[in-house]
């Protein structure tokens, strides 16, 4: 194995006992994508030019890059009738399973209450509500995804969004996918919108004549639809990177090579920016996964040979990968000591595909490193929390002091003054009814 393995046809191989962990890292495929000067700036401008010429910008760009001029942009509600119609019952019914089991473990993370606790006479609590119109963006590129709808508008009907729009790049016919079609109507959603790329994250931030603005945006997509994200961060609320499909397989001499192999070719079949990694200490696993390794998929591919497990799960965190899969003899222990990971698969029995589709947490997970500091798409993305407090006259008299304290050691006058000024009313009516 070399220890600086060239970007060629097939898997790439790498020797990393010896090489100081970083160092590893920097060998595992992850371009610049969304943060690269060339996709920043293109993303930049595609989401200004939408911004000030609306739906005019959004018919030229989406001829530009999908080759067919959306008209009209928005999908007429008989479309989306018409394909849920026409959805064959065998894949209805897998749909709706999926769909509930999302809906299942969504709902155990709800938390739509308010609470409040008493604080020597105040009152301090917040309240929480979600979001008043959620923007949902379903990629397109290789095929269609009706499940990442499914992944990311459940956990927002959970959470209780209101109105949800979908924007999903047109196909060659210049149609939204009739399954994405049929999956919107399934989960009460008539607001779907034939448009993609960064030009349909502006549409949703600034609003256009067709497409109203929302309070945020999320979904999965290309590193110019992360990258337009960013730029109207601010404007709008996004969510994490999420982007090429990443996957860090755990593995050790146990672990079943043709399982393996199929395990790191499903999430490469995505291409294009994927990185799909096997870190193992045993170099005879990866002599047996490795021919099993084919066609295009096999290019996004790493196989890594590390000292031992403690290494491997060291590197995992350093990567922080969208997805982990142990599969070790004690999957449980090492899958317990990965803290960095978007979704994490224990045990052979539980393939990541089972979480791409129907297992019930989202799939639209942190990719990029973002899951070092983000989490997937959950109840909580779409919720707001408001803070409150509420205070009698006794309780500032006694907290009072020690905010004036405070403020004027920072400089600010005008706060303690504020405060000052009620500590001493409440003193006054006190001094007179000690007198009455």
């Amino acid at each position: 194995m070399s220890k600086a393995p060239e970007v060629s046809g097939g898997p790439r191989r790498l020797d990393a006992r010896g090489i100081p962990p970083r160092e590893a890292l920097r060998s595992l495929r992850r371009p610049d994508g969304y943060l690269s000067d060339k996709v920043r700036e293109a993303s930049r401008s595609i989401v200004a030019d939408v911004r000030d010429r609306g739906d005019a910008a959004l018919q030229e760009y989406t001829e530009r890059f999908d080759g067919v001029r959306p008209d009209p942009i928005r999908v007429p509600d008989e479309e989306i009738a018409r394909a849920r119609k026409e959805l064959p019952g065998e894949l209805e019914e897998s749909l709706r399973v999926a769909i509930e089991n999302v809906r299942a473990f969504h709902e155990r993370e709800l938390s739509t209450s308010g609470w409040a606790m008493s604080l020597d006479g105040a009152v301090v609590g917040q309240k929480v509500r979600p979001v008043g119109r959620a923007g949902i963006y379903v990629p397109g590129g290789h095929g269609s995804y009706p499940s990442t709808l499914v992944m990311s508008a459940v956990p927002a009907r959970v959470a209780g969004v209101g109105e949800i729009s979908v924007c999903v790049p047109p196909g060659p016919d210049g149609k939204v996918d009739d399954t994405v079609l049929a999956v919107a109507d399934m989960l009460g959603i008539g607001e779907v919108y034939a448009v993609g790329g960064a030009q349909a994250v502006g549409a949703m931030a600034y609003g256009t004549d067709t497409v109203p603005a929302v309070d945020k945006i999320v979904g999965p997509g290309n590193d110019y639809v992360i990258a337009a994200k960013l730029e109207v961060f601010g404007v709008c609320g996004v969510d994490a990177p999420k982007g090429p499909s990443e996957l860090v397989v755990i593995a050790d001499e146990n672990a079943d090579p043709e399982e393996t192999s199929l395990d790191l070719m499903a999430q490469a079949e995505h291409l294009s920016g994927a990185s799909t990694v096997l870190v193992t200490p045993s170099a005879e696993l990866i002599d047996a996964v490795e021919p099993r390794l084919s066609g295009e998929p096999s290019d996004w591919i790493t196989l890594v040979l590390v000292a031992d497990l403690d290494a491997a799960v060291g590197l995992t965190d350093l990567y922080a990968p969208e997805h982990a899969h142990v599969l070790t003899a004690d999957a449980d222990g090492v899958a317990g000591r990965i803290t960095k990971a978007g979704m994490v698969a224990v045990g052979r029995w539980s393939p990541v595909a089972l979480g791409d589709y129907a297992a019930g947490p989202s799939h639209a997970l942190p990719t990029g490193g973002a899951a070092a500091y983000s989490s997937a798409i959950s109840t909580h993305e779409f919720l707001v929390r408001t803070n409150y407090i509420r205070h009698d006259r006794g309780s500032v008299s006694r907290l009072g002091p020690h905010v004036e304290r405070l403020a004027r050691l920072e400089g600010f006058t005008n706060h303690a003054e504020s405060v000052a000024v009620r500590v001493r009313e409440s003193e006054t009516r006190e001094e007179e009814a000690d007198d009455t």
